[in-house]
């Protein structure tokens, strides 16, 4: 039985509950292939997963629902299974396996043919492996507010990560104003990026300020309903990425009363994995008008070090795992 490498874990804890162990290598099923990792970008999804937090145990109060975390992959079809014909051994591929089997942290992961895309030449492992889930998330927040642009005030809370590195680009590209919100340590990057306006949320309340935002696209959620709808205009847009289950819930709850005396549109994303979207995201790299933000590349022996640093809230970009570096 030909083995690999990958990091497990049994139970809620610590990155230092992952360990490297050698495992059978996975065989493709019907509609499946087998893909040979060379990338895979870390989410804040794995993290939940990981420690158990309130979001990471909806639908498994006790236990893990996997062995192997990373749903952010690139690599090359090693085998295919029945009924594929869409990709054959060798093809380069990238995708989101979160509505699939994750399992990335190894050197191979089965994944159902349909979650991925072909990975064009001239993208890197590592920046095809940042896109999908962080890059598909930053378009269909974007997608809802199709009028943004020149005139136009976009705020991202949350702007020093995956989503926010990638919003804050396509915000720009738009013509739009971008002010980011983040800790003071991301502020030189954020600002090289393009953003107009940075707020350190640790000194400074964005919603307490004079501005008022025509969109506002949160990743972390730690304000209510009303405090958003305070700070957008009339007619403007609140697109909740992530966050506590409790803002979460208020937004989908009650975004469309609170918003409907002044016509806003408040929400949470209901975000759903597609491959055309990683296709975009790629194209959009490979003609410069974007970059994926890169933090750091750690070996798959140093994953739990790689969770350590997106935990920690530090990361500028996405984190990245590869067992070849």
């Amino acid at each position: 039985m030909t083995k690999m490498r990958a990091l497990v874990y049994d139970s809620y804890g610590p990155p230092e509950s992952l360990r490297l162990e050698s495992i059978p290598q996975p065989q493709p099923g019907p509609g499946e292939v087998v893909v040979r990792i060379r990338a895979v970008a870390l989410n804040s999804w794995d993290w939940d997963l990981m420690v158990g937090t309130t979001m990471g145990r909806i639908t498994n109060p006790f236990k893990p629902p996997r062995k192997i975390l990373g749903a952010d992959i690139a690599g090359t079809v090693e085998a295919v299974g029945e009924g594929v014909t869409e990709f054959a051994p060798g093809d380069r591929v990238f995708g989101d396996l979160s509505e699939g089997n994750w399992s990335g942290l190894a050197e191979f992961a089965r994944a159902k043919a349909g979650h991925l895309a072909p990975l064009p030449q001239g993208l890197s492992w590592i920046d095809a492996a940042a896109l999908p889930q962080a890059g598909s998330l930053a378009l269909q927040s974007m997608r809802k507010r199709p009028q943004l642009g020149p005139g136009e005030h976009l705020l991202i809370n949350g702007a020093g990560g995956g989503v926010g590195t990638f919003a804050l680009q396509m915000g720009k590209a738009l013509g739009a104003r971008v002010t980011a919100v983040d800790r003071a340590e991301k502020r030189d990057a954020l600002m090289s990026l393009g953003a107009d306006a940075f707020v350190d949320y640790r000194t400074t309340d964005f919603a307490a300020g004079a501005d008022r935002f025509d969109m506002i696209i949160d990743v972390v959620a730690n304000r209510s309903i009303a405090t958003f709808s305070h700070a957008l205009n009339d007619g403007g847009t609140l697109v909740v990425v992530g966050g506590t289950v409790g803002s979460l819930l208020q937004a989908a709850a009650l975004g469309w009363l609170v918003g409907r005396r002044r016509r806003q549109n408040l929400g949470v994303l209901v975000y759903r994995a597609n491959p055309s979207d990683s296709t975009e995201l790629a194209a959009r790299c490979l003609s410069g008008a974007m970059r994926p933000v890169i933090d750091g590349v750690y070996p798959l022996e140093l994953g739990a070090q790689a969770m350590r640093r997106l935990g920690e809230g530090m990361a500028i970009g996405k984190v990245v795992v590869s067992p070849d570096a």
